[in-house]
């Protein structure tokens, strides 16, 4: 372990007395908040911290159910737990079950005390030899855990976390209401959502890849990067937002970024955070979807669908007046999330069908250049082939997706039929395959097309969750900031 890890703290717990949140006082957050009170005015009231309102905020469907459920208001408290290894331990096994639900990993009690049991040691190792605490990630601490954590749509059955159909039927429900009272149209209604490229895997069974598995050091085919995409019912589709490890790649030498094709960010694990996601819903969203209502003469007011990822703020309702956020419950974004319902496969087909036209290209126009020598100066200029597949995502696709989420607007552009469209790629990506002289079936092409992201290790946790912490203290800081600054008005009661 490099010693640029060990360096890696664990949260602390603040020092300051921290309030006990019992129902009564969620239910008047989410009364306040609906009747049009920001979240930093309910903090204010209410003496809570601006990402506590937040986060009751995220989980307004389901408190008011625990509500009805509950003893008497006043008696159900929920307070912070102890610190120590194990509160440090769940919190990061509560940010690795988030990042597998939303890859529609099937999840079993020995898979999540297994990984509990890994967190722990980490941490332990972390700790030193003085640190004595053992852990056993028993049957009865996961029961405790889920209700720590309010997890209550983390069902495990048998070998794998099932769907939450339920849930799912009420959010299409609630929806179409938002939709209908609001007068929301195709174009005001969006969705993202984030997926991993590997924008350079080749087939596990060519040349190309042997090799690479070979070499020592950095392997091209594991070089992976975020996309975030997204589009309205319409069928109008949002500029992709790219992030990559490389904040300067030798590529962009001399180019200027502001004609790329996509928004371009870096970090150094090339993954989505909310520091991240809050960028681009200030600085590319919020103004693209602007000049889009200028230019089709409709009133500015966007509802924006989002998952529960990780990396989305439960706080972004709350930074622009004509954006309207709702989230995804738990655990249905297999279900009914538009964009994972066909558009992002569309992309992902198309990118490697226009991938393995290009090296037949330049390999028939140059007969010295092999498909090695054409694999290995293929770079991130592979920008316009990302740019150039989700553009050849159609507009039936983009508004066929949306048939499992909401009740209107859709097939607004004909039939949509996700697989067939897909098989049709798929078939043409085989027959490339085949004229690259490269050993592949349509399973292995099937295979590559599912590959999503390499598994998220224990010290990844750590940063995801030390990311966490900063951005709440830093949205607190702001909030708090904010708050001083607010002119002290002054009232006299006239006699």
């Amino acid at each position: 372990m490099s010693s640029k890890r060990k360096s890696c703290s664990i949260p602390k717990p603040a020092k300051k007395a921290r309030k006990a949140i019992d129902l009564d006082m969620k239910m008047k957050v989410i009364k306040q908040f609906e009747r049009g009170k920001r979240v930093s005015v309910i903090a204010r009231d209410l003496q809570l911290p601006h990402s506590t309102v937040s986060t009751i905020l995220k989980d307004k469907e389901r408190i008011p159910e625990a509500v009805k459920g509950s003893a008497p208001m006043r008696s159900t408290v929920i307070t912070k737990q102890q610190t120590g290894l194990i509160h440090e331990m769940e919190k990061l096994l509560n940010v690795w079950i988030e990042s597998q639900l939303q890859k529609r990993v099937p999840l079993s009690l020995h898979t999540l005390q297994t990984k509990a049991l890994s967190i722990f040691k980490m941490l332990k190792e972390h700790a030193g030899e003085d640190y004595s605490q053992e852990f056993t990630a028993s049957t009865g601490w996961f029961k405790q855990f889920k209700k720590r954590f309010q997890l209550h749509n983390v069902r495990i059955t048998g070998e794998a976390a099932t769907a939450d159909e339920e849930g799912a039927k009420k959010f299409i429900e609630t929806l179409d209401e938002v939709i209908v009272e609001e007068g929301y149209q195709p174009k005001h209604i969006f969705n993202v959502d984030e997926t991993g490229l590997f924008w350079k895997r080749m087939p596990e069974r060519s040349y190309i890849h042997k090799e690479e598995k070979s070499m020592p050091g950095f392997k091209a085919f594991k070089d992976r990067l975020t996309l975030l995409f997204g589009g309205n019912i319409a069928g109008f589709k949002l500029k992709p937002f790219l992030i990559y490890h490389a904040e300067n790649p030798r590529t962009f030498k001399n180019v200027n970024r502001h004609v790329l094709p996509v928004y371009y960010r870096s970090n150094k694990k090339a993954w989505m955070t909310q520091a991240l996601f809050e960028d681009w819903f200030l600085n590319c969203f919020i103004p693209q979807v602007r000049e889009y209502c200028l230019e089709n003469t409709i009133p500015f007011k966007i509802l924006l669908v989002l998952d529960n990822a990780p990396g989305h703020p439960s706080h972004l309702p709350d930074l622009h007046p004509n954006m309207k956020v709702v989230f995804l419950p738990p655990n249905t974004t297999p279900l009914i999330q538009p964009m994972d319902q066909g558009a992002t496969a569309a992309f992902k087909a198309n990118y490697l069908k226009i991938t393995f036209a290009q090296a037949i290209s330049a390999t028939d126009a140059d007969l010295e250049l092999s498909l090695r020598d054409f694999w290995k100066k293929y770079d991130l200029k592979c920008i316009k082939n990302i740019a150039a597949a989700y553009e050849a995502v159609t507009k039936k696709c983009m508004n066929g997706v949306w048939k499992n989420c909401t009740k209107r607007y859709v097939s607004t552009f004909g039939g949509f039929d996700n697989e067939s469209e897909l098989e049709m790629i798929r078939d043409k990506i085989v027959k490339l395959a085949k004229d690259l002289s490269l050993e592949c079936e349509m399973e292995e092409i099937e295979e590559l097309l599912d590959k999503e992201s390499e598994e998220v290790t224990n010290e990844d946790l750590i940063e995801l969750e030390e990311e966490k912490v900063a951005e709440e203290e830093r949205r607190e800081a702001a909030a708090e900031k904010e708050e001083e600054e607010e002119p002290q008005r002054m009232f006299t009661l006239k006699a």
